[in-house]
């Protein structure tokens, strides 16, 4: 049986001293470690496909933690990312945490409950990708869709026919058959469970309607 690539965690945080010493506790319990002094490096340098979680800093010399979260949920990343915070940033957290992140931690920060936080978010961004498949793969095919045919593509995933879709789009039944062969080629999907898949990461849905 082949082994699984060890996870990676991706610090990004402008302290760098925090950065050395969170980097040294994780490789030293298997990880590898990828650190980050502020969000432009973060965001162009940062791998999207590997399996593991980040680590984020609320407050970066350069930018808010959380406008560098969403801007790498718009790239593709899909990976858990965890939310570093002081005392009085707490607030801020809970209100990154509304927004999708998966939680955060405290400075100064507890080794054991960072360990155990982050091995817990590893293990689940594992187990989405093999139930939901890739976040970059499902933006890469939604970009290429034409208006038209993200409507279809949510009729779809709403499961409506190729008879319903067209009633609801005021279309032909053969033009609709069309936009939903080219959502499947486009989509890379073989099923209408793929697409599910990755509508699980397309929150920002489309009116029906034209």
């Amino acid at each position: 049986m082949q082994q699984e690539p060890p996870y990676v965690v991706a610090v990004v945080d402008d302290d760098a001293g925090f950065r050395d010493a969170i980097g040294w506790l994780l490789k030293a319990n298997g990880y590898v470690v990828r650190g980050y002094g502020d969000a432009r490096s973060f965001l162009a340098g940062h791998d999207p496909t590997v399996i593991g979680c980040v680590l984020l800093d609320l407050r970066l010399d350069d930018s808010c933690g959380i406008d560098t979260f969403m801007e790498a949920r718009r790239c593709g990343l899909d990976a858990p990312v965890l939310m570093i915070s002081g005392h009085g940033d707490i607030p801020t957290a809970v209100k990154a945490v509304k927004l999708g992140a998966a939680g955060f931690l405290e400075k100064p920060v507890d080794n054991d409950k960072l360990l155990a936080t982050v091995a817990a978010a590893c293990t689940a961004h594992q187990q989405q990708c093999r139930q939901h498949g890739r976040a970059i793969n499902a933006l890469k095919g939604y970009d290429l869709l034409t208006n038209r045919e993200r409507q279809v593509f949510w009729a779809i995933t709403d499961g409506l026919t190729n008879k319903e879709i067209a009633s609801t789009l005021d279309i032909s039944i053969r033009t609709a058959e069309t936009h939903r062969a080219r959502v499947f080629e486009k989509m890379a999907a073989g099923s209408v469970g793929e697409l599910n898949r990755a509508a699980h990461f397309l929150p920002r849905r489309p009116l029906v309607n034209p």
